[in-house]
This record gives structure tokens, C-alpha cells and sequence, in this order.
């Protein structure tokens, strides 16, 4: 949660969730010595909420967000197998998103926001694992 006061007395509440799930499934190709290159597939979904809660000059104003999303990614990557149960790795991401038409709320009017998708770098990591 977020808060924040004024001096002259207004003030500002926030508060969000968000949960998501992400699925992976990796191949790995022919290890070269003690590195082992793999390709990973990713689908996500996930779904927020926000509440702001602003007061001014006396008069509170409370909105309420809601959203969700969904995704897929392709990472490419490595594992190098440096000692028995340990790797180090590395993975560069590709991905998908589309949020979908978020809801905002205020007393009891509520809008509906435009949907929006886009394509692009996700992410690139570098990954320490232990195998056991």
C-alpha cells in the first residue's frame, strides 16, 4: 500500500494485487562438452487490481482498476554444466502480450480502456541452478 499526506490535509491511498501463472517448456539440443543449448516456450496469464483512494480539499474520490493479460514467449538459451549440480546460464527472450480492456470504476460510472498487445524483447537472464 501506498500512502501519502498533505499538509493542507488531502491525501493519497493506494493499494494493488497482482497474480499471474507462467508455464515453460524447454528443449535441450546435443550438449557441446559441458554447455547444453536449449530452446524454451513460455505462455503467462495474469490479472490485477488497483485501488486509489484520493481525498481533496475535503472531497474523496475512490477508483477501482481491473485488467488482465495473457502472453507467450520463445527463449533461447544455455546452461554451462561448470561443476557436478551446478549450472550457469544464460536465456535472451521473445515475446507476446495482449492486455485486455481494463475496467476503471469510480462511484458508479464505470470506463472501459482499450486493449493493447504488443511484441517484443522480453527479457535476457542470466541464471545460476542447482541440480539435485
Amino acid at each position: 500500500m501506498n500512502y501519502a499526506e498533505f499538509e493542507n490535509g488531502d491525501e493519497t491511498k493506494s493499494s494493488s494485487t497482482t497474480f499471474g501463472v507462467v508455464v515453460d517448456a524447454n528443449y535441450h539440443f546435443k550438449a557441446l562438452n559441458s554447455v547444453s543449448p536449449y530452446v524454451e516456450l513460455n505462455v503467462n496469464f495474469g490479472s490485477y487490481s488497483r485501488n486509489i483512494t484520493e481525498t481533496v480539499e475535503g472531497i474523496t474520490t475512490e477508483t477501482d482498476y481491473t485488467g488482465s493479460r495473457v502472453g507467450a514467449g520463445v527463449n533461447f538459451g544455455f546452461d554451462w554444466y561448470f561443476t557436478e549440480g551446478l549450472s550457469l546460464g544464460g536465456k535472451y527472450t521473445l515475446g507476446f502480450r495482449s492486455l485486455g480492456k481494463p475496467d476503471a470504476k469510480s462511484g458508479n460510472v464505470t470506463v472501459e480502456g482499450p486493449s493493447s498487445s504488443g511484441f517484443g524483447i522480453g527479457s535476457a537472464s542470466v541464471i545460476l541452478n542447482v541440480h539435485f
